[in-house]
């Protein structure tokens, strides 16, 4: 698998974070802070909360993440920074295959 998006040398396992995928309904947003949103998914930069967003998929209505973090508490806190609010079964821990 291929990320040209990703920060150089990014291949899964690139940090000692763990990955994880998260659903949400899809929140309408202005069109600058969607614009926002890609080039931080584009800098490869962990937020505050030490969250790195590899990749958005959004749909009309529902949205899935995928971000590297040091826990689901990271990703819960990162969403709640947006506005979005996740429950208890929206976030899982995955590892790539490949």
């Amino acid at each position: 698998l291929h990320y040209p998006h990703l920060a150089p040398g990014w291949r899964g396992g690139f940090t000692n974070k763990s990955m994880f995928v998260d659903h949400h309904a899809t929140t309408p947003m202005p069109p600058e802070m969607a614009q926002a949103a890609v080039e931080k998914l584009k800098s490869g930069k962990a937020d505050e909360n030490g969250v790195i967003g590899i990749n958005a998929y959004v749909g009309a209505t529902d949205t899935w993440c995928l971000t590297e973090a040091p826990n689901a508490d990271a990703v819960h806190k990162g969403h709640e920074a947006m506005g979005i609010n996740l429950g208890a079964g929206d976030i899982q821990e995955v590892q790539a295959l490949v």
